[in-house]
């Protein structure tokens, strides 16, 4: 039976944004080394994933923006992708023109990752301070952002990958909460609320194309790479847009840093990334596997 293992990056094998500890990848070349095959799945951008990842020598999928795109490292080419189109950017502006968020466009990989990025209602300052060394730490990625007072006018391209709104928590849950009751929006995308998982104070509505969830994603990497036979899954994730994934697990690992509410998925219930509890989890599952094909 074919293994796969498939992992969340922030907050369940990395509580930092651009390191991975050397402990998590040794334990990741171990598990290729025995036959399992790696599948990265993120909310991260691709460029930003995929820093992460430069250096390893081990074949691996990285799955971006919830699944929007898969790209393979053995290939170096991207299996799929999807887009919303231009035109949801005029909804995404009636529905936000009172908030104090950070609004996000996230191009996708196809348009080299170009980050344009509005500041609504005098939020720059606070937010700015928060997200620059997270997400454009040095002037390598400070060129992929575009400031901009108006998206709907200055986003140039026919498409893009993702819409980030970022803010503190009452704020973007309010914002989630109009969203979500609008027919006209969610004909559209999917829309998942998350923790920043940086800062438990705030928070990020991640909206992709209708079609994209992490758990879609490995439902066409069974498709496109096992040629619909499921191999074996493992997965591990800490936030809501990590449940269709779990879910569908044959061995299902959630952090205890998770919400409370994700608990009861886990057949493995993990001490946080930041105390390296993925390991552990890793070898628990390796323990079922073992258990269910010497059965």
């Amino acid at each position: 039976m074919n293994k796969l293992l498939v992992t969340d990056i922030d907050g369940t094998i990395t509580h930092l944004p651009h390191h991975l500890d050397s402990q998590v990848v040794d334990a990741l070349h171990r598990l290729h080394d025995t036959g399992w095959n790696l599948f990265f799945l993120t909310g991260r951008y691709f460029a930003y994933a995929h820093s992460l990842f430069e250096k390893f020598a081990i074949p691996y999928l990285l799955g971006c923006q919830n699944g929007a795109c898969v790209w393979s490292s053995e290939k170096k080419t991207f299996l799929y992708s999807r887009s919303i189109p231009h035109e949801f950017l005029h909804l995404l502006a009636q529905y936000t023109e009172d908030a104090r968020v950070a609004v996000a466009i996230e191009s996708g990989a196809q348009y080299d990752d170009h980050y344009y990025r509005a500041f609504l209602g005098r939020s720059d300052d606070e937010l700015r301070f928060l997200l620059d060394p997270v997400y454009f730490p040095n002037s390598r990625e400070k060129k992929r952002l575009r400031e901009t007072h108006s998206l709907v006018n200055d986003y140039p391209y026919a498409t893009f990958a993702a819409v980030k709104i970022f803010g503190k928590k009452e704020e973007v849950e309010k914002i989630a909460d109009r969203f979500t009751s609008s027919a006209a929006i969610m004909r559209h995308v999917s829309a998942t609320l998350m923790r920043w998982p940086f800062d438990e104070d705030y928070r990020i509505l991640f909206m992709t194309d209708k079609s994209v969830s992490k758990g879609s994603a490995v439902d066409r990497v069974v498709d496109l790479v096992y040629e619909g036979q499921r191999p074996f899954v493992m997965a591990s994730g800490d936030d809501a847009n990590d449940i269709d994934l779990i879910k569908s697990a044959d061995f299902k690992i959630v952090m205890n840093s998770a919400p409370e509410a994700m608990h009861g998925l886990a057949d493995f219930l993990a001490p946080p990334a930041k105390k390296l509890g993925i390991i552990s989890a890793w070898e628990a599952g390796l323990t079922r596997y073992s258990e269910i094909t010497d059965s």
